[in-house]
Order: C-alpha cells, then sequence, then structure tokens
C-alpha cells in the first residue's frame, strides 16, 4: 500500500501537466484532495473498524484503492481526476487506520511496541522504492505501463490482507455518535505529534526546493539516508517500547529531531544536508511508532480504531498545517531561516509530550497494573 502510495506520489502530477495538459493550479487542486479525504476519513475508519470486521475492512478498502490506481489513465478532467483522487485519499485513511490496530490485535501485548514498530518500517520501504519505481516506469515505458504496474503492487497488498491471520472476534456494534469517532485517552500523544507534524510536512513538502536554493544536488541522497535512518530506528526502537523505556525513547527522538532541523537550517555543506536527513529520520523514526505504540497500548481492543484515527489525524492535520503556513511564508521569508525556527515546534512538543502526555501514559498504565 505505501510502495503505491509514494509511487503515484511523483508521477501522478508530472501526468496530469505534460499528458494531460492540466495546470500546475488544477494539479495543486487535485492532489490537495487526497489529503482532505483522509483527514475526514479518519474518524470515519476507526468507527467502522471498532464495529465490523477489521479484516473486511482493510480487504475492502485496498480492494477499492487498486481499483481508483486502474481508473487514473481513463479520466481526463480535473472534477473527474478530483473526485477520483478524493476517493483514493478515503480508502487510503480508512485501509492506513485500520491495518496498525490489526497488527496490534495479532501480536502479544507484551510485544506490542516490537509489532508496531514493524509494521511502522513499511512506510520508509515505500518511500524509498515508490518514486524510484514510478518515475523509472513512467520514463521509460510510459504512463499506461506505469499504471498497470502499479495495480499490480496493488493487488499484491490485497493478497497480503487476506493472507494476514487476524483474529476473529464477535464485534458488539456500538450507536453512531460523533463521540465514538475520538478517544479521549488518545489525544495527549495526538496534541504533541500535532507539532512535530508541521516540522516533517515542512521537511518533506519543501527540502526539494531548499536543496534547490543551497545548491545541493543530493536530495535524492537526503530521502535516502532518511528512510534507511527511519527504517532502521523504527525497527529497533520497539523491543525497547516493550520493555518500559518509553520516556527515554521520546527524549532520544525529540533530541534527534531537534538536531536535525538545526543540521537542516544552517547546512553549509552538502555533507551537513544528509547529515540532517539522518537524524531526522532517526527522531521521527523513534517517535512515531512509540508514541503510536502507545496510543494501542492505552485502549481496550475494541476501542483502537477510534484511538488510531484520532492520532493519525494528528498526522494529516499537523503536515495539511506546515504546507499552509511554510507556503505561505515562503514568500517572505526563507526556507533556511523557517528551517532553524522550526526547533520551537520541537520543544513545544516536547513539552506536551514530556510534562502532559508521560504522565498521562504513566497513570494510566498504572492504573491497570502495568507500571508498579
Amino acid at each position: 500500500m505505501a510502495w503505491v502510495y509514494f509511487a503515484l506520489m511523483p508521477t501522478l502530477p508530472v501526468y496530469f501537466i505534460n499528458n494531460l495538459q492540466i495546470s500546475y493550479r488544477n494539479v495543486g487542486l487535485i492532489m490537495a484532495a487526497f489529503s482532505i479525504a483522509a483527514t475526514l476519513a479518519r474518524p470515519i475508519s476507526g468507527y467502522l473498524i471498532d464495529n465490523f470486521h477489521r479484516s473486511g475492512v482493510l480487504i475492502v478498502s485496498l480492494f477499492l484503492i487498486t481499483v481508483v490506481c486502474g481508473i487514473y489513465p481513463l479520466l481526463g478532467t480535473v472534477s473527474t481526476l478530483f473526485l477520483l483522487r478524493f476517493m483514493h485519499g478515503a480508502m487510503w485513511g480508512i485501509a492506513n487506520t485500520s491495518s496498525a490496530p490489526i497488527v496490534a490485535d495479532i501480536v502479544p501485548p507484551s510485544r506490542m511496541g516490537q509489532g508496531i514498530g514493524i509494521w511502522a518500517v513499511t512506510i520508509p520501504i515505500g518511500m524509498t522504492i515508490g518514486p524510484m519505481f514510478g518515475l523509472g516506469l513512467l520514463n521509460a515505458r510510459g504512463p499506461n505501463v506505469m499504471f498497470l504496474a502499479v495495480v499490480g503492487v496493488s493487488v499484491l497488498s490485497v493478497v497480503g490482507a487476506f493472507l494476514a491471520r487476524t483474529p476473529s472476534k464477535p464485534v458488539a456494534r456500538r450507536t453512531f455518535s460523533v463521540s465514538s469517532l475520538f478517544h479521549a485517552k488518545a489525544l495527549p500523544v495526538s496534541y504533541g505529534m500535532f507539532f512535530l507534524m508541521i516540522a516533517f510536512g515542512a521537511i518533506m513538502i519543501f527540502v526539494g526546493i531548499y536543496a534547490t536554493q543551497k545548491g545541493f544536488s543530493n536530495v535524492g541522497g537526503f530521502f535516502l539516508c532518511f528512510a534507511v535512518a527511519m527504517f532502521l530506528s523504527r525497527l529497533l526502537s520497539g523491543r525497547s517500547f516493550d520493555k518500559g523505556h518509553v520516556f527515554p525513547l521520546t527524549l532520544i527522538g525529540l533530541a534527534l529531531t531537534a538536531v536535525g532541523v538545526l543540521l537542516l537550517g544552517y547546512a553549509s555543506a552538502p555533507v551537513l544536508f544528509l547529515a540532517a536527513g539522518i537524524a531526522n529520520g532517526s527522531g521521527f523514526g523513534i517517535l512515531m511508532p512509540t508514541c503510536q505504540s502507545a496510543v494501542n497500548s492505552l485502549v481496550k481492543p475494541n476501542e483502537r480504531g477510534a484511538a488510531n484515527s484520532t492520532y493519525l489525524i494528528s498526522y494529516d492535520l499537523g503536515i495539511g498545517a506546515g504546507a499552509l503556513i511554510i507556503g505561505s511564508l515562503s514568500d517572505k521569508v526563507s526556507l533556511e531561516v523557517i528551517y532553524r525556527y522550526s526547533i520551537f515546534l520541537i520543544l513545544l512538543s516536547a513539552g506536551i509530550l514530556v510534562f502532559k502526555a508521560i504522565p498521562h501514559y504513566r497513570r494510566e498504565k498504572k492504573g491497570d497494573g502495568a507500571i508498579p
């Protein structure tokens, strides 16, 4: 699923502009439809996976993503592509939200961090493979072959969902209400992650432009370093979470992220630019699965849908806010300065996580008897 997502991220704008002659403004509108739909779908998907069989929800959403990928080359107007991209975003929101609770259901509670950590490495793997796969096929074989290959990869995601051995449990359906779409226990961590995701969005969306402004030709190396560091840190942090080291993991992740944004803002040479990719990838790679594991361990199994949707909405809102804020500021202030001052976002997040979210986590776990 992540492979398909990151394969289409850089290729769709190129296809829309070069093959369909769609304006840059309308391309931005079409691409934004995905994020809007994903954000709106999160709370609804949380309700669905808490009140229906989670594997079924995942399989259906992945199947519809596969269908959407096959329809892209059949459409050519802004309105139809906007609607299709909106549907794709909604299905992504449902599939992405439902997969983590399924992992949490499968793994033993004592290995929650390791399980979520292994699941979380699929994103940097997709981030590494997807763009090279999509752009390589688009440039060498054209859009039709590229879309066909993406559909093939998407089919594999459906097969994988079918093969997953998920527990079949009776579901006690609750009446649909606004309160059932969110979970209060996920809010403290989500508040902290919101500000981190503003910085994350600023890096992922604008670092290519920043590299051009600075004269760095190794932006591909930056993303490779970012993805590899994220992969390794996510894989290794899970076991530490299971041993109860939530506070040290959070501090290390915050420290690495702070160093990363400062390195990025003060990068005067390509090697410092790559070092910023390693530091940021490591920091975000520790914080994302650690916080998600904490959210999943705080709630009952039948509440994980609402908890995960609450948590993941902070990602969508943070990245969206980052795009809007940095986009408007970049006309007046250089990206170099913006990245330097992103340290205050990290400090704000650190204050929320250290003084609010972690004490909240320890109180809840102590009440459950998990922490003596």
